[in-house]
């Protein structure tokens, strides 16, 4: 059952990283569970990546603008290599650095 519920909110993380909008209709016919479990997992990936919600006609969850469909494809070994690169690098090097963490690493909002 927790390897279901892994597998069911890592594969909603993809398509909604895709930049597709999902709906929890949707997403219980393709998992076979209930609307608990949908919203529950939305408020799980909700912690890591910014998840909108919109209710009513044409509602559905999406990510916020800004998240590239690549974020968090980065192993935590390669993150803590290019933040340890980005601190030697001179400054134009730095930004390209910090880009690629932003596209590739962890949804933080902002470059740190």
């Amino acid at each position: 059952m927790k390897d279901n519920t892994f597998q069911r909110r890592r594969e909603i993380e993809y398509m909604l990283l895709s930049g597709k909008k999902l709906t929890t209709t949707e997403l219980m016919k393709i998992y076979h569970v209930g609307r608990k479990a949908i919203r529950r997992d939305f408020d799980i990936i909700g912690e890591e990546l910014p998840v909108v919600t919109r209710q009513g006609y044409d509602g559905g969850y999406y990510l916020a603008g800004g998240v590239s469909q690549h974020q968090n494809s980065l192993t935590q070994e390669q993150l803590e290599c290019l933040e340890k690169v980005a601190v030697t690098c001179g400054s134009d090097d730095r930004k390209i650095v910090l880009s690629i963490i932003h596209e590739f690493g962890p949804y933080c909002g902002s470059f740190t």
